[in-house]
């Protein structure tokens, strides 16, 4: 006797509630957070810089007599400029794959979040590529197998001789000198550093109960920042994809082998001194405070060849040393 059975009553359809995309964690992009925005409204302008050394000057005070004038000291100025490229990308969509999308899907959202989402990791290579690396900022050191000199360190990496601690006190006393007391309140490293510290027998020993390699306790960021006396210590965990389209994905983190140490206001504003800023040209049609605009251009010219709409971003910035002695990196500081 023929009986129904289950795949006879019903057809498989996409499920309604349930899409799967891989957007990383907004959270891990951490460009703009080393160097707060500032948004501008023009693609380029200049900024003023008090000289640093005439607020800090001592010797001009003097005790004043009846009748005498005070002392007088003057300040100067200097200026620099930013210029906020405009990076871009853009997708299209055809009539007939719109009119035939399942409910489920929602393919303009989909793609504009594509293009907002590879803006902000190029933004985040960029980033990583010209400011986390030697060379750029005022205090500059190296980790070394063994022996190091006065701007080096044993590589974190070697468990048995290495002091991260002791190193990062150092070099964040040696950044507050250098740059007038300004206390590097930013700690940034690349995923591998992470993954070494959170075992480094320095660092358990610091944490209570007296944790060890063997008899693990959770090591969060906030912790370390505590460890090392920084408000915030980020890690450069964002993966990127070099691999061409329809080639096997080559993933790897942004982040290298390195430590950086930046001082960071928690806010922008007039007088206020930062490593470095990120200058965000928010006055674009449609721009999202961050730099960022999405449009979308539809009409004859396009339908033409058979598409309906194409999706553009784009994001507006110039990412700016504002005071290289506010800044240091360790590089190699792992093995």
């Amino acid at each position: 006797m023929a009986m129904l059975t289950p795949s006879s009553v019903h057809i498989d359809a996409p499920l309604t509630n349930l899409t799967i995309a891989f957007l990383q964690d907004a959270n891990g992009f951490i460009a703009d957070r080393v160097f707060p925005k500032v948004g501008v409204s023009k693609k380029t302008d200049k900024y003023y810089i008090y000289n640093r050394a005439d607020f800090n000057r001592t010797g001009q005070v003097q005790a004043r007599a009846p009748r005498t004038q005070a002392p007088r000291v003057g300040m100067t100025l200097s200026t620099d400029t930013y210029s906020a490229d405009v990076f871009s990308l853009a997708t299209d969509f055809d009539f007939e794959t719109l009119a035939n999308e399942d409910a489920a899907l929602d393919i303009r959202a989909a793609g504009a979040q594509m293009l907002t989402h590879q803006l902000l990791i190029d933004r985040e290579i960029k980033w990583a590529d010209t400011y986390f690396k030697g060379g750029v900022w005022g205090t500059d050191w190296d980790g070394v197998a063994s022996s190091p000199s006065a701007s080096q360190v044993i590589q974190w990496s070697n468990y048995s001789t290495s002091t991260p601690i002791q190193d990062v006190t150092n070099i964040m006393r040696t950044v507050q000198l250098k740059s007038g007391g300004f206390k590097p309140n930013v700690m940034v490293v690349g995923k591998e550093v992470r993954d070494i510290l959170v075992n480094h027998p320095t660092i358990l020993a610091r944490l209570n109960g007296g944790a060890t390699v063997t008899n693990t306790a959770l090591v969060t960021d906030a912790k370390l920042a505590e460890i090392f006396g920084v408000e915030e210590f980020m890690v450069m965990e964002t993966v990127k994809n070099t691999a061409a389209e329809g080639l096997t994905e080559s993933n790897s983190f942004i982040g290298g082998k390195l430590a950086g140490f930046y001082y960071r206001p928690r806010s922008s504003g007039l007088m206020i001194p930062s490593a470095g800023y990120t200058f965000t040209w928010d006055d674009l049609e449609n721009a999202s405070g961050h730099g960022i605009t999405i449009k979308s251009y539809r009409g004859d010219y396009l339908a033409i060849d058979g598409v309906a709409e194409v999706l553009e971003a784009n994001l507006a910035y110039d990412h700016k040393v504002v005071s290289a002695d506010l800044g240091a990196v360790i590089d190699s500081v792992i093995a």
